[in-house]
């Protein structure tokens, strides 16, 4: 296998119960509904081989009849086709279909951050494409307490200390983590009861990266103060949403460019960094909020840019500021078929167009002072090499004669109720 090491079903790591057919029925239905049991809506599972998302896939399938197991051939290794191939080879043993899935070439520089983001991309398409609304993912207890410790680390607040979600919807599905209860131990021997084979990685005992280090090296006594901190974060958080909700709702305007304009008490309020980042990701098109201190910084300047944005006074006679998407970083250029997402905000819902690409409006002459000038750049629109084909249905400032085509604002998470902070 070159790089993987077979673990057989009479490995032993010591004694543990496996996961029941009617626990993980229980463990399912705490993460509320997930849509009927039909073959076009199926239930989809990310799986990489290794024994969590192997024993997932067992146990999913176990429970429902409708399942597809995505798995990604990450394309990093030469060998990573044939590995991906084989983990299809074993589901199809265990009558789970499965569909495989290739990343194209990975942009220089964070390779792994650019891989993840890629990862999502393709598992999200294949998910929708399939009918499914739903992915499932192995990520366990252990996986847990090693976020949690890495993320004190760094310093997080309460909301980095929730860990992650079982439940949160990112994009256009609902991403469900049903074993964040289980023990990594208690996955294999599901598997070995069940007389299921599965890879194990050499980059997971690799101490080069830290994850690994914090796995070996984190004691049981350490493990649990992780739970502890989870829960107190958690308890701090759910009040954090609440309060931030009526902030919200009292003091942010969306305006249909996606852009935003806040009064003069959005950011002067004890929520206000909190509040702001949460801005930042959303109208950025990102997956995450901005480190704290520079969320602050920017708070207090009034003035700059962040995550993709800038923060400026509105200008006129209005009082307040507007937060919008700078004119920077925008050279992606993608096919316009219908569903594709433009920038991480937003998707083509037109007809596919084999002769336009979705870019960037760019710099552009404002007719009329509907919107501030500065907010058309970061607009999408459908070209043909320089020739301007059409813009978004909706969009102000911009000459009504022009050809108009369907896009809507997908900016990833909700500002709030992203999830269920109760812990």
């Amino acid at each position: 296998m070159n790089g993987l090491a077979v673990i057989k079903n009479n490995a032993r790591e010591g004694r543990e119960e496996p996961v029941t057919q009617s626990e993980f029925a229980s463990l399912m239905e705490r993460l509320g509904p997930v849509g009927p049991d039909e073959a076009a809506h199926s239930l989809c599972i990310a799986v990489s081989g290794g024994g969590d998302s192997m024993a997932l896939a067992l146990l999913a399938r176990r429970w429902r009849r409708n399942v597809l197991a995505l798995v990604v051939d990450h394309a990093l290794r030469p060998e990573s086709a044939e590995e991906a191939a084989l983990t299809c080879q074993r589901l199809a043993a265990l009558d789970i279909p499965s569909r495989q899935l290739t990343l194209g070439p990975l942009k220089p520089g964070g390779m792994q951050q650019r891989a993840r983001e890629a990862r999502f991309e393709i598992l999200e398409a294949a998910c929708v494409e399939a009918g499914g609304s739903v992915l499932l993912v192995a990520h366990h207890e252990a996986d847990q307490e090693e976020t949690l410790w890495m993320r004190q680390e760094r310093g997080s607040g309460a909301r980095g200390l929730c860990g992650m979600a079982a439940r949160t919807v990112r994009g256009r599905i609902t991403l469900l983590r049903p074993l964040l209860g289980i023990r990594p131990e208690r996955l294999r021997e599901t598997l070995r009861q069940a007389g299921v084979v599965w890879c194990e990685d050499p980059s997971n005992q690799n101490r080069r990266f830290r994850r690994v280090e914090v796995r070996q090296d984190l004691t049981d006594d350490e493990r649990r103060e992780m739970h502890d901190i989870r829960r107190q974060a958690c308890a701090e958080q759910q009040d954090t949403e609440q309060r931030l909700a009526a902030h919200v709702a009292s003091c942010v305007a969306w305006q249909p460019e996606g852009w935003l304009k806040l009064t003069t008490d959005a950011l002067l309020s004890s929520l206000g960094d909190e509040l702001l980042g949460r801005l930042i990701r959303l109208v950025g098109g990102q997956d995450y909020v901005p480190e704290r201190q520079a969320v602050s910084a920017l708070r207090q300047a009034g003035t700059g840019s962040l995550g993709r944005t800038c923060l400026a006074p509105l200008r006129g006679r209005e009082a307040g500021w507007m937060l919008y998407r700078e004119a920077r970083n925008l050279e992606e250029k993608i096919s316009a078929r219908h569903g594709q997402c433009w920038d991480g905000r937003w998707r083509y819902i037109g007809p596919d167009r084999p002769d336009a690409v979705i870019a960037a409006l760019g710099p552009h002459r404002r007719e009329g002072r509907g919107i501030p000038a500065c907010v058309l750049p970061a607009l999408p629109a459908l070209w043909a090499g320089d020739e301007l084909l059409a813009v978004p249905e909706g969009v102000r400032g911009l000459p009504p004669g022009l050809p108009r085509v369907a896009f809507v604002w997908d900016g990833g998470a909700p500002l709030t109720g992203e999830r269920d902070w109760s812990g």
